[in-house]
């Protein structure tokens, strides 16, 4: 288990890291969270940037892991490689820069399907109750 720092003992800590919303203190992990030479599997709630997996990356690392893939419930997609002109942050671009770039990461749900608008019948009405 990777947390923010302070929350278990016998920890290492990363380095600080940037997020969508700014920048993070490190995360922490335990220093036999797993064997050395272990394949591990990340999974987080939500990849946008990629600095919070990047950070659990580096400690898995660290502690004598390999990071086989990083698997999120929501990927927000507009962070892989846009574009100069957007001013967003690339997580392709910082996986490079790190030497992550070999890490698949994955998402169960794009935020495409999160944008998507139901249409309902006109005589809808919810009225609370599971059907």
């Amino acid at each position: 288990m990777i947390r923010k720092a302070g929350k278990m003992p016998n920890t290492i800590i990363s380095k600080p890291y940037k997020t969508e919303y700014g920048s993070r203190a490190g995360m922490c992990i335990q220093r036999d969270a797993f064997p050395k030479g272990s394949r591990v599997l990340v999974i987080d709630d939500l990849v946008a940037t990629g600095g919070t997996l990047s950070a659990a990356i580096e400690l898995v690392r660290t502690v004598g892991g390999t990071v086989v893939e990083c698997a999120c419930v929501v990927e927000l997609k507009m962070f892989v490689d846009p574009t100069p002109e957007s001013g967003l942050p690339s997580r392709t671009k910082l996986f490079t820069d790190l030497g992550m770039n070999d890490v698949p990461v994955w998402g169960l749900i794009s935020e495409d399907v999160l944008q998507l608008k139901a249409d309902l019948d006109e005589n809808y009405k919810d009225d609370g109750e599971e059907h």
